[in-house]
Formats: C-alpha cells, sequence, structure tokens
C-alpha cells in the first residue's frame, strides 16, 4: 500500500513538472508574439511559482497570487455544492433505475437523463433564471450576496462567512446567502448528475444481479436494506475513480455558470483575464485549475485502494 501511495505522489510530481514546462512554453510564446523581452528562465520561473510570486496582473496591478486567493474559496464552494448535488441527486436516481431496471421507472429517468445531458450548460442557465429566478421568484438571479448586507469576507466562503459574522442580521445574510448559491449549484450539479446516474446505474445492476443479493432477499429481507446494506456498498467504491474525474467537467460547466450567474470566482476572473489578454492572471489560474484536478484525481485512486478490498487485492497481486 506504501509503495502504491509513493508511486501516485510521484507520478503528480512528473505531472506537474509536465505542465510547469508547458506554461513555461507557453509564456515564452506569449511574450515573442508580444515582442516582449524576458530573462525568466525554467528553473527561476518553478522557484518564483513555488515562492507564490506568480507576477502583477497587467489590469488590476495587484500580485496575482493575492487574486487567485481571493476568488478560489467563491469557485470551490460553488464546484463543491454542485458536486454534493450531483452525487446525491444521481445516486438516488441511478439506484431507482438499477432497481426498476427495464421497467418504466429505468425508461423514465434514463430518457430524462440524456435529454438534460443534451442540453449546454449555458441554456440550462438560462432557463433556470428565467423561469425560476424571474418568473417564479425563488431565486435571486446574480451575485453571492445581496448589496443591503454588509459582511466582510474573511474566508472567502459566504456562507461560513456569514456565519462566523459580528454583524446583528448575519443569519438573514445565511439565508440570503444560501438563496444566491443554491440555482447556479444546481445548474452546475445537473451537468454531472446525469454521469453520476450512469454510473451508478450500471454497476448497482451488475451488483443486484449478483447470488448473494438474490440469496439476502430469499431470506425475507426488505428490497431497501439489501439495496442500501449490500448493494450500494458494493457499487460505489468500484466507480470512485470514474466519479472523481467528473470534477473536469464541473470544473469546466463552472467556467460557463460563473458568467451566466455573475459569480465572483476563479472562472469568471479567468475568462475577463483572458478577453483583457492579462497572462499572467491566465497563467495562474490554469496551472490552480490543472493542479486541483490531478490532486483530487489522485487523492481519490488513494481512497479507492483503502475502502475497496478488490482493488486492494488487485494492488497486491501486482506487487506480487
Amino acid at each position: 500500500m506504501l509503495n502504491y501511495v509513493l508511486r501516485r505522489i510521484s507520478l503528480l510530481l512528473f505531472t506537474l513538472l509536465i505542465l510547469s514546462g508547458f506554461a513555461y512554453g507557453i509564456r515564452l510564446s506569449f511574450l515573442r508574439s508580444e515582442e516582449m523581452a524576458d530573462d525568466l528562465t525554467y528553473s527561476l520561473f518553478i522557484q518564483h511559482f513555488l515562492r507564490g510570486e506568480w507576477g502583477i496582473s497587467s489590469v488590476t496591478g495587484q500580485p496575482v497570487l493575492d487574486t487567485v486567493l481571493h476568488y478560489l474559496p467563491a469557485s470551490l464552494g460553488l464546484i463543491f455544492t454542485g458536486a454534493i448535488f450531483a452525487a446525491i441527486f444521481g445516486t438516488f436516481t441511478g439506484t431507482i433505475a438499477a432497481v426498476y431496471r427495464d421497467r418504466w421507472p429505468d425508461h423514465v429517468l434514463s430518457n430524462l437523463s440524456l435529454l438534460v445531458f443534451s442540453i449546454p450548460v449555458y441554456w440550462l442557465a438560462t432557463l433556470a433564471m428565467m423561469f425560476l429566478a424571474m418568473q417564479l421568484g425563488w431565486f435571486p438571479s446574480s451575485g453571492q450576496l445581496s448589496l443591503l448586507y454588509n459582511i466582510e469576507p474573511i474566508t472567502g466562503f459566504s456562507l461560513l462567512d456569514c456565519w462566523i459574522s459580528k454583524q446583528p442580521n448575519h443569519m438573514d445574510a445565511l439565508t440570503d446567502a444560501f438563496q444566491h448559491l443554491l440555482l447556479p449549484a444546481l445548474v452546475l450539479g445537473m451537468s454531472t448528475a446525469t454521469e453520476v446516474f450512469r454510473l451508478v446505474k450500471h454497476s448497482l445492476s451488475d451488483v443486484l444481479s449478483q447470488n448473494y443479493i438474490k440469496a439476502a432477499q430469499s431470506r425475507g429481507v426488505a428490497l431497501g436494506m439489501v439495496v442500501l446494506k449490500h448493494g450500494l456498498r458494493n457499487a460505489i467504491p468500484p466507480i470512485l475513480p470514474m466519479l472523481s474525474m467528473q470534477f473536469g467537467t464541473l470544473v469546466t460547466a463552472a467556467i460557463i455558470t460563473e458568467q451566466m450567474f455573475e459569480w465572483p470566482g476563479l472562472g469568471r476572473w479567468l475568462v475577463t483575464s483572458i478577453s483583457a489578454r492579462d497572462f499572467e492572471s491566465v497563467q495562474a489560474c490554469m496551472l490552480v485549475v490543472a493542479i486541483t484536478l490531478i490532486v483530487i484525481n489522485i487523492l481519490a485512486e488513494i481512497v479507492t485502494v483503502m475502502v475497496y478490498p478488490a482493488k486492494r487485492k488487485e494492488l497486491y497481486a501486482q506487487q506480487g
């Protein structure tokens, strides 16, 4: 197990080395296209990045690292809320489809999943804003917090900042922040929930066809207990690495979602920086996103090996 973890960490370091070389190459190409001189060598580039010296934004004049730390919490809060919704909704619907496989609930949910999957994120966000925010007025249509509340950003996570705030109306601000977060998180989660639905449905269907599941049902164990205690327990671990890969879809969709809902996050800042040709900001943002995705995928693989006995046995067999 230790050898496997060390190999994963070495793979992480090697991948980060490739990414840094790619970023440095893009930097040189950009500066040459702009006819700008740059005496920063690759080794100095790595040293500056590790020390947090990511340059100065050509638009705001502020250190890029400070800007990243300012926008990153809002993006992480949105992405992880969307991931939680996708996991819960996708697992719930996938379980129903697997239990009623080849019957009308399966057909209805599968067709709805295909329909939602085919809708672009920007179109789904537009429909949600027009119907749920503007027509019904259930949610705010943009922003992270209403201007009525003067909450000092301490952590950058709007819900947490409202919770720990000393303002007398901080609980009202917490409710308002949750309302602002819910609609973009639902739209973001829907882009991934369809894939979670598909993975859970197929994995759970295979588990429910096993003999020990049929034996448990023959002993009179309730179907719901069989699914929860035996089905999902054995169906979820094998698909954890594939589920972790959906964070790439979430991050990509988050860039569009932040633009549509004017969410003050890293994705919206990235689009603005690209439009303004703020290269230092674009470079730092892309590296942060890439590193985050790689770390999440490797951690998911390690967790899978730890909690999934079959994967652990396969690992031990490979080690001889």
